[in-house]
C-alpha cells in the first residue's frame, strides 16, 4: 500500500503568519493627495501598445460610434495650425529634448484650504437623507425590454444611477417630466431608455413617422445624444436621424425623408428642414425632450422654441432635463406641461462630490500673469486628460499656438472653427491623440467625455451655474477629479458663492514666484513665433474670402443663382432680434472704428488680452441682472389656497358640496345677529347705564 495522499487546500483562503510582515495602510488610507509637478519625459512613439487586447468577436471590432457620423460630414477637418506649430518645434534648437521639466521647475506648489464663513442651514441636508435608488437596484427591474437589457450589458451599465432610477418608472407612465440631476449622472439614458421601450411597440405597417423628438443646444451635445442612443437602440429596428448645424445637409435630408423614428436636433437647423424639406414635419410628434432645458428655454432660443413647439402636437409628452434647474425654467414648466412630476435628485447648486476644487489668487496688478500661470500648471502638473475654459474664440486660438509650442499635444473647440473641425478635435481629444483641450462655454453643457482628469477656468465664468457646467466634465458618474480657477480681484464674489456652497474644503493653489518668473521669459521668448503663425493664419484667410468672392461672381455670370432657404422670420426681424440679443448695445460710430483700425496694427499686451477676457464676463453679468430685474408676471386668480394645509389633496370642483353646504348662510346669519345685538368683531359691548 502507498503512502496515503495529502489533501491539497488549493482553494482555500491564506491565513496570516506570526512572522508575515504586514503593510500598515491605517495613515495613507485617508491621505488626500496632492497634485504636484513630477519628472515625466515626452511620450515616444512605439511599436507595440502595452494595454493592447483582443476583442471576442468581429462585430466588436468594426463597431464604432463615430463611424456612423461620416454620413454627416462631407468636408474634411483641415486645419494647418497644428501644422504650423510643428515647423516652428522642428525649427527650434531644443526640439529634440527627451525630459520635459527641469531640476528646478520641480518645485512644489504651496496649497492651503480657504477658510468657509457660512451660517448652519438646518435644512440644507434634507436631500442627502433620501436614497432614491434602493426602489430599484437593477435595470432588470425596471420592466425594460430585452434588446435595451442587452444593449445596457453590452454598454457595460450595471446599475442604474438616482436619476435612472427615479426616471424612468415615471416616464414609462407617460407623465410630464422635470427633472434636474448633477452632471454625469446619466440623464441621456434616464430620458433615452424609456422613450426607446415606448418606440418598441409602436405601430407596424403603415407609413414611418417621427414619433419623439430630442432637442439640444449645442451641435457636439447633439452629436453625443445621437452616439448614446445608437449604441442603446442597437439591438432594434428604431430609426433614428440627426439634424445639427455644420454637417451635410443634402445627407441630414435624405434621412428625414424617410421619417426616422427618433430625432436629435438643434432649434435652427430643425427649422430649417421644417421649412425645406418635403413630407417632413412634427404633426405626428408624441414626446418631446429637451436636454439642457434651462438653456433651451432662454431668451436666446425663445423665437425658435416657439416656432418649433407651435407645430408640434398638443397631446404629446414633454420632459425637460438639466443640471442647473432656473426658476424660470421651473415656472415655464408649471405652465406648458400637463401635470409633470418633479424629479429633483439633488441640489441644483451643487457640484460633483468627487471634485476637488482650487483656485490660484491673482493680485490686482497682475492679471496679466494668467497665461504664465497656465503654462505653469498645465506643463509641472496637468499635463494629461486637461480641459481648458476661456470666454473667447480668439483667446482659445492663441492658447491652442502657446502651449502647442510648449511642447504639449493641444486641441482647441469653438464657434470658428467649421463642424467637422469640432468633431476632429473632439475625437482626438477622446481618444488621447491630444492632451489638452482649450474650449469655449460651447463645451460646457452636457459633453460626456470620459477620462478628463482636470478643468481649469482661465477666467471665472458669469455666474455659478455657468462654473457648475463648466467643471461638470471633469468628476462624472461617481470618479474623481479635480478643477483649478484663476481668479482675480473683480471674480471675488463668485468666488465666495463657490466656497460657500462647497461640501468639501476647497484648496488655494500658490505658484512659486521662480517658477512664474521662469515662464513669463518662456513666453515673451514665444512672442514672435505666435505672432508669425497668426499672421500666417490672417493671409491665409484673406487669401480664402478673396477665392470665394470670386467663385460667387463666376456663378452668377453664367447664372448659377442658389435659391435662397426659407426662414420663419423676415430679414428684418433676423437683425432686430441679433440686437436685442448682443451683448453691447452701443451703435458703433467713425470714431469706434478708427480706434479699432488703430489698434489693430500695435502689439495686444497680456493685460489688454485678460481685460478683453473680463470685459465679455462683464458683459454677460450685466445682461443677467438685467434679466432678473424684470417683474414677473401678476397672475389674475390666486392659485394657492391661503391657509393651505400641505399634502391635503384640493377638490378639483365644489359644484356638488355647493348644493347642500349651508356654512357660508349660516356665517352671515351669526355677523347679521351679532351686529344687531351690537357685537363689533365679535366683542359685545358695554350698555351705557341709564342716569
Amino acid at each position: 500500500m502507498g503512502e496515503a495522499k495529502k489533501p491539497q487546500f488549493v482553494d482555500l483562503i491564506r491565513t496570516i503568519g506570526d512572522d508575515d510582515e504586514i503593510e500598515d495602510f491605517s495613515e495613507e488610507s485617508d491621505a488626500e493627495v496632492e497634485f504636484q509637478p513630477t519628472k515625466q519625459k515626452n511620450k515616444r512613439k512605439v511599436d507595440f501598445d502595452t494595454d493592447f487586447q483582443f476583442v471576442s468577436s468581429a462585430e466588436e471590432y468594426n463597431k464604432d460610434s463615430w463611424n456612423d457620423l461620416t454620413k454627416y460630414v462631407k468636408r474634411k477637418a483641415k486645419t494647418k495650425t497644428d501644422d504650423k506649430i510643428k515647423k516652428v518645434l522642428v525649427e527650434a534648437p531644443h526640439a529634440d529634448s527627451d525630459v520635459s521639466l527641469s531640476d528646478s521647475e520641480l518645485k512644489h506648489d504651496k496649497i492651503r484650504e480657504k477658510e468657509t464663513r457660512k451660517k448652519a442651514a438646518p435644512n440644507e441636508n434634507f436631500f442627502e437623507t433620501v436614497d432614491l435608488d434602493t426602489e430599484h437596484a437593477s435595470f432588470y427591474q425596471m420592466n425594460l425590454s430585452r434588446p435595451l437589457l442587452k444593449a445596457i450589458s453590452d454598454m457595460k451599465f450595471v446599475h442604474p444611477t438616482p436619476i435612472q432610477a427615479s426616471t424612468i418608472p415615471v416616464a414609462l407612465m407617460g407623465r410630464d417630466i422635470c427633472g434636474c440631476a448633477a452632471t454625469g449622472t446619466g440623464k441621456t439614458a434616464a430620458y433615452m431608455l424609456p422613450t426607446l421601450e415606448r418606440l418598441l411597440y409602436r405601430p407596424v405597417g403603415g407609413p414611418p413617422v417621427t414619433r419623439v423628438l430630442v432637442l439640444v443646444p449645442t451641435r457636439e451635445l447633439g452629436v453625443q445624444v445621437y452616439q448614446v442612443t445608437k449604441q442603446l437602440a442597437q439591438f432594434s429596428d428604431i430609426q433614428i436621424g440627426l439634424a445639427v448645424g455644420g454637417l451635410d445637409l443634402k445627407a441630414q435630408e435624405t434621412i428625414l425623408r424617410k421619417n426616422p423614428d427618433i430625432v436629435i436636433a438643434t432649434p435652427g437647423r430643425l427649422i430649417d428642414h421644417l421649412k425645406s424639406t418635403p413630407t417632413f414635419g412634427l404633426d405626428s410628434i408624441e414626446v418631446l425632450i429637451l436636454d439642457e432645458a434651462d438653456r433651451m428655454l432662454d431668451e436666446y432660443f425663445a423665437e425658435q422654441m416657439k416656432e418649433i413647439i407651435k407645430q408640434c402636437a398638443r397631446t404629446r409628452q414633454t420632459m425637460l432635463f438639466s443640471a442647473t434647474m432656473t426658476e424660470e425654467v421651473e415656472s415655464l414648466a408649471a405652465v406648458s406641461l400637463n401635470k409633470p412630476v418633479r424629479l429633483f435628485v439633488d441640489s441644483n447648486r451643487e457640484v460633483a462630490f468627487g471634485l476637488r476644487q482650487e483656485f490660484v489668487r491673482i493680485r490686482q496688478d497682475k492679471e496679466g500673469d494668467r497665461e504664465a500661470i497656465l503654462a505653469a500648471l498645465v506643463c509641472r502638473t496637468f499635463r494629461e486628460h486637461c480641459m481648458v475654459f476661456v470666454q473667447t474664440k480668439k483667446q482659445a486660438h492663441r492658447l491652442h499656438i502657446l502651449l502647442g509650442l510648449l511642447g504639449l499635444k493641444v486641441g482647441e473647440l469653438h464657434g470658428n472653427l467649421t463642424q467637422p473641425q469640432r468633431l476632429d478635435a473632439l475625437q482626438k481629444f477622446k481618444e488621447t491623440q491630444i492632451d489638452v483641450l482649450v474650449a469655449t462655454d460651447v463645451a460646457a453643457r452636457g459633453l460626456d467625455i470620459q477620462g478628463v482628469q482636470t478643468v481649469i477656468n482661465f477666467v471665472m465664468p458669469a455666474t455659478v451655474e455657468h462654473y457648475i457646467h463648466r467643471v461638470g466634465r471633469t468628476a462624472r458618474a461617481g470618479r474623481a477629479g479635480v478643477s483649478v480657477s484663476l481668479a482675480g480681484e473683480q471674480e471675488r464674489k463668485i468666488v465666495k458663492d463657490v466656497v460657500k456652497k462647497a461640501k468639501h474644503p476647497v484648496k488655494s493653489r500658490v505658484i512659486p514666484p521662480d517658477i512664474l518668473e521662469k515662464y513669463k521669459n518662456k513666453l515673451e521668448k514665444l512672442e514672435p513665433q505666435i505672432a508669425q503663425i497668426l499672421q500666417e493664419e490672417y493671409e491665409e484667410r484673406q487669401v480664402a474670402k478673396v477665392e470665394n468672392q470670386v467663385n460667387k461672381v463666376e456663378k452668377l455670370l453664367k447664372g448659377e443663382k442658389g435659391e435662397a432657404r426659407p426662414w420663419f422670420q423676415t430679414k428684418k426681424q433676423r437683425k432686430d432680434e441679433k440686437k436685442r440679443l448682443s451683448l453691447k448695445d452701443v451703435p458703433k460710430n467713425k470714431s469706434d472704428k478708427d480706434k479699432r483700425k488703430h489698434k489693430k496694427g500695435a502689439k495686444e499686451t497680456p493685460d489688454e488680452r485678460v481685460r478683453s477676457e473680463m470685459g465679455k464676463v462683464a458683459l454677460l453679468q450685466a445682461k443677467l441682472a438685467k434679466k432678473k430685474q424684470k417683474l414677473t408676471k401678476i397672475n389674475a386668480v390666486v392659485d394657492v389656497e391661503v391657509g393651505r394645509k400641505a399634502g391635503v389633496k384640493r377638490k378639483k370642483t365644489n359644484f356638488g358640496s355647493d348644493l347642500w353646504d349651508t356654512k357660508s348662510a349660516k356665517k352671515l346669519r351669526h355677523e347679521a345677529n351679532a351686529a344687531k345685538k351690537g357685537k363689533v368683531f365679535g366683542k359685545p359691548q358695554q350698555k351705557k347705564k341709564r342716569r
